[in-house]
């Protein structure tokens, strides 16, 4: 067994956002599946989390905790300074203006499954922003990225207020996090957010630079062979100078099922658990991180593979004494 300060650990976190995560990507046709199968998803996952004693932290979009369209719309007129992108098509706003959240409610909507989340042992709730905001893209100059962030981080705190949980952690959509925004939301009570593993493959970009087809095939290839290395770490290691918040990088991030590269998935497995070993041996730290609507189609096979990897870790908890925490508990240990 590893001494206490020398303990590997597994931290999940997983981006809840239903369509506000994908509206500007995918159309309800293309993705609708996806969408449906999350409120499957989200219960079986609590279960499954439940059952292996797994901490996770679920990071959710404000937006989705509300009832419906008109208890957004009261939220949204209650917002000082929405953001004005130079490319409209990144505003939640501007989409809800569309009124597609009446068409596809379940597609929005998910109050039931944040409660269900407040409501299981070990996981925490936590912060992907009130409405999906984007901290790398270009807004008019008329506004200023700390009034924007200044409100949207207010609409957060007052759309989760129903759930009685503190809001410490965070997750940047699309990992676009800045250091104007940190020092707002340290203000605000936050302690940790989640960065990008530490190689250019992922380092914080603008969504067109995200994009790029060489790049996005350099990281697809990555999630079957040891491209990038492992990106397990020690939390000091990660910390930079003047951080207000804890970094807590991702590690890995948990690709779906694909029939069309199903005769890979054993070295998917492999990658992923080789990673995670290699933690527990070192004491180090090994962050997972998904959505729960990359589990909406092909639920079983997904379910599988995570089944497999929570497998491994109860094998490293039980050789090296790995445990798992929350973002929320690590931070607080590194200000400790």
């Amino acid at each position: 067994m590893t001494p206490e300060s020398a303990k590997g650990s597994l931290v999940i976190s997983l981006d809840f956002e239903l369509m506000w995560g994908m509206f500007d990507k995918v159309s309800h046709g293309q993705y609708g599946a996806n969408l449906d199968g999350v409120h499957e998803v989200v219960p079986r996952l609590l279960s499954l989390f439940n059952e292996r004693g797994i901490n996770a932290t679920w990071a959710t979009v404000g937006m989705l905790l509300c009832r419906d369209t008109e208890s957004l719309q009261a939220a949204v007129t209650n917002v000082t300074d929405k953001p004005d992108f130079v490319r409209p098509e990144y505003s939640a706003y501007k989409h809800f203006a569309l009124g597609q959240t009446v068409t596809h409610p379940t597609h929005y909507f998910a109050p039931e499954l944040a409660a269900l989340i407040c409501a299981t042992h070990g996981q925490e709730f936590a912060s992907h922003t009130f409405s999906h905001l984007y901290c790398k893209e270009q807004l008019v100059d008329e506004i200023t990225e700390e009034a924007v962030i200044h409100a949207d981080t207010n609409a957060m705190a007052l759309a989760a207020s129903p759930f009685n949980t503190p809001l410490t952690s965070i997750v940047f959509p699309r990992n676009q996090w800045s250091q104007q925004a940190l020092w707002v939301l340290a203000r605000a009570g936050y302690t940790a957010f989640r960065g990008t593993e530490k190689h250019f493959l992922y380092s914080a970009k603008s969504d067109a630079a995200q994009r790029h087809p060489l790049l996005r095939l350099i990281r697809l290839a990555d999630a079957y062979f040891n491209i990038s290395g492992y990106h397990t770490y020690t939390l000091p290691e990660r910390q930079g100078l003047n951080m207000p918040l804890t970094n807590i990088p991702a590690s890995r991030f948990l690709r779906p099922y694909s029939s069309r590269l199903a005769f890979l998935e054993p070295l998917r497995l492999r990658r992923i658990k080789r990673a995670m070993t290699h933690a527990a041996k070192g004491g180090e730290v090994y962050h997972l991180w998904w959505h729960p609507h990359n589990f909406g189609r092909d639920i079983e096979k997904n379910i599988a593979c995570l089944t497999k990897i929570l497998d491994h870790f109860k094998t490293l908890q039980k050789d090296y004494d790995m445990e798992s925490v929350t973002m929320r508990t690590l931070a607080t240990r590194v200000r400790e």
